[in-house]
């Protein structure tokens, strides 16, 4: 019956979008749609559960403070994926020609931009006078600022095993059996912006867990943390960033972000890589930005700065921060020495073993990076030295035998990109240096290479390819590094990449891409060196200004030891997961936006698994115009058996959040999000969604464990803006 439910409501979706007429107002609605596409497929490309705050940030922080049409800011939009480079180009040669933009609609007279660009960009730009050279001032400041305060306020309704009760006895016996605080997380985040020249602000955050003012453990728990015991919002960051004034390119102090090249050599917080809308993968460094997150991975904390002057700029840097780790001790000669056994990236302190780990070593990382642009040529040379206070000593095993390990690393590349007429050359060679590992100098010595080079070529205004080739060294090390690649790390790696983009006719774009790569040593799930491929393709086409859809395929193949019990000795096997998706949105009438979602996955291997999952979903949206509230509801149904046949479902959420689950199992999922705005300056939002299950009486496992069929999240909002 629920079947039968979501064909008719698909096909009238179908039907209906053909009937669209064309409206005058583009809202923001394309731009969400490719987010959506691109966090998506990020899930989808990596193993692990990443935070996508950082993200979602720019984008926000986009539609919030549109980007001046009339300056260096476009550049943004490259980054984003919202403008291909070529496109980027045809802006400036239309600037030099024309001068300034005086209307939104000259757009549309720039070659290269066709009605999907224009309705993803339109939301996030704007047209002022170039500001700047602009002097800023105190009154200014206090005058044309924008301040944003932000709370929320977030739960799992049900009770989960971490929180049952337990006594100190069994707790000091199994020290990791519970959660030390409550099941609530709270977010506290202000912000403060002066036409995008000045931004400063604070993130306070507290997972659900960990322990906050009003929790409390006993004296024997306390003393058994030590200096490790903490209450109150576990991170706690602030970042004050300035652009544009004088000499002094862009400025930083707290926490920041710095991207630069292809990010082989330096590149920290996340990045696109085969989730990037368009064929080219070709990055576009920003250098310096602030953090205003409160992701705990892979950022900042100190001070840098980007100097310039006609075609030069150069930028120093000094970070400074904690952060998690396993420490272990090792046996010496003459007494026992603090070793660090891994790196931990998650930002829980919800445990004992957790709170241990917290902040146990400092890193600090000192570097800059030297850059010379001109009309169609940029080069850039960057190098940084990586400290720990304690030296990284992994757990011996064949597959991590190259990975960092000791107290410093020092990485150094230089990457180029020309760009003109109808050709961009792209590409960044890298080096990094680890005196401090046994491994690497009876291997090769301390010195490790890794390089990547690209190519994309648009011959006419409707085809666009791009090749793209790495070779990244098992010894390669870098902890800083966000290249493209099959997976997380950019070591041990060859691959060649092609992608082509075309719009055969007007209103339809196809986009697809071949990758094929080999990993040149272990992983931690192949004993063997290893290969596979990646193929995908999405065929989309506008109806209208208010409807559109997409088909797309994928299917992934790659190697992982085989679980066989009757064979000895692991051995490596392929392994392939195949995934269809259909998508359309339309609009209907003028409040309401409906979405349809149906996917089917398929998953393969050599050891005679066979699974199958299909996901299908409803989304109606109501969103009156000159009204202060918004409704998003949605209803999914799945059936997925096993993990491996697993689906990611992005969901809308409150501001500055969203989730992407992946579903599994058989059951339904819907949630409710609710958004009003008060006195003009006060928002607020509300969210509850649950998950019920027909195959199982019990949620999760170890301390995650539910005992039911059914889980409930609960988010609640208020942004505040003067």
């Amino acid at each position: 019956m629920k079947r039968l439910i979501f064909t008719i409501l698909f096909l009238t979706a179908a039907l209906f979008a053909k009937a669209q007429i064309a409206v005058d107002t583009l809202s923001t609605e394309a731009l969400n749609n490719l987010l959506i596409e691109q966090v998506e497929r990020l899930a989808e490309d990596s193993d692990d559960d990443l935070d996508y705050e950082d993200l979602l940030e720019n984008y926000i922080f986009l539609s919030e403070n549109p980007v001046n049409l009339n300056s260096d800011e476009v550049r943004q939009l490259v980054e984003l994926h919202l403008i291909s480079v070529f496109q980027y180009e045809e802006l400036q040669k239309y600037r030099r020609f024309y001068g300034d933009f005086m209307f939104l609609d000259e757009l549309e007279m720039v070659e290269g931009f066709d009605e999907q660009t224009l309705a993803v960009i339109k939301p996030v730009v704007c047209l002022e006078k170039d500001q700047s050279k602009d002097k800023i001032t105190l009154d200014k400041m206090a005058r044309y600022g924008k301040h944003q305060l932000l709370g929320r306020y977030e739960q799992i309704l049900e009770k989960q095993q971490g929180y049952a009760p337990i006594d100190d006895s069994t707790l000091l016996a199994k020290p990791n059996s519970r959660y030390l605080g409550n099941p609530q997380k709270y977010q506290l985040r202000y912000t403060y912006n002066y036409r995008n020249k000045i931004r400063a602000g604070f993130t306070l955050e507290k997972d659900a867990g960990e322990m906050f003012y009003t929790d409390k453990v006993s004296d024997t728990i306390q003393k058994l943390l030590g200096n490790q015991y903490h209450r109150g919002f576990d991170f706690v960051g602030f970042h004050l960033y300035a652009k544009d004034l004088g000499i002094v390119k862009t400025a930083a102090l707290g926490d920041y972000q710095l991207a630069f090249g292809q990010g082989l050599t330096l590149w920290s917080g996340m990045s696109f890589g085969k989730a990037g809308a368009g064929s080219s993968v070709m990055k576009q460094g920003r250098g310096i930005t602030p953090k205003g997150s409160a992701s705990e991975y892979s950022f900042m904390r100190g001070a840098a700065v980007t100097l310039g002057g006609g075609p030069f700029s150069g930028t120093l840097f000094y970070s400074n921060r904690w952060v998690d780790a396993n420490i272990s001790v090792a046996d010496t000669l003459d007494n026992e020495a603090e070793l660090v056994s891994s790196l931990q990236e998650t930002g829980y302190h919800r445990t004992i073993g957790e709170l241990l780990d917290r902040h146990a070593i400092r890193q600090q990382v000192v570097g800059g990076h030297l850059a010379y642009a001109v009309a169609h040529f940029e080069v850039g040379y960057t190098a940084h030295h990586t400290w720990l206070n304690v030296p990284l000593e992994l757990r011996p095993s064949h597959y991590n035998q190259y990975y960092f390990q000791g107290r410093s690393l020092t990485n150094q590349g230089i990457d180029f990109k020309y760009v003109k007429g109808k050709y961009a050359v792209f590409g960044e060679a890298a080096t990094s240096m680890n005196y401090d590992s046994t491994a690497l100098r009876q291997a090769q010595g301390p010195l490790a290479f890794a390089g990547l080079v690209g190519l994309t070529v648009k011959p006419a205004g409707y085809l666009n390819f791009t090749v793209m080739y790495r070779d990244y060294g098992k010894a390669y090390q870098n902890l800083m590094s966000n290249a493209f690649g099959e997976g997380s790390r950019n070591q041990g790696q060859r691959g060649i990449y092609l992608g082509v983009e075309a719009a055969p006719a007007p209103y339809w774009n196809i986009l697809a891409y071949a990758d094929q790569f080999h990993f040149t040593w272990l992983t931690s799930q192949v004993n063997a060196p290893s290969r596979g491929h990646d193929y995908y393709i999405r065929i989309s086409h506008s109806f209208s200004k208010r409807a559109n859809a997409y088909l797309q395929f994928r299917s992934k193949t790659k190697m992982k030891n085989s679980t066989d019990a009757f064979v000895f000795s692991h051995y490596p096997i392929f392994y392939t997961k195949n995934s269809v998706r259909f998508n359309i949105n339309y609009q209907i009438g003028r409040d309401f936006h409906g979405s349809n979602k149906a996917e089917y996955a398929h998953y393969r291997n050599d050891d005679g698994s066979n699974e199958h999952g299909y996901f299908l979903c409803q989304d109606i949206a109501y969103k009156p115009e000159y009204k202060p509230y918004s409704l998003t509801f949605r209803y999914a149904i799945f059936d997925a058996k096993d993990y491996n046949a697993r689906i990611y479902a992005y969901e809308n959420d409150v501001l500055y959040s969203f989730s992407v689950p992946a579903l599994y199992g058989k059951g339904m999922r819907f949630y409710l999000l609710g958004k009003v705005k008060l006195f003009n300056a006060l928002t607020l939002y509300a969210r509850i969604g649950r998950t019920i299950y027909s195959d199982r009486d019990e949620i999760g496992s170890g301390l995650t464990l539910i005992e039911g069929n059914h889980k409930t999240d609960l988010k609640v909002e208020a942004v505040w803006k003067f």
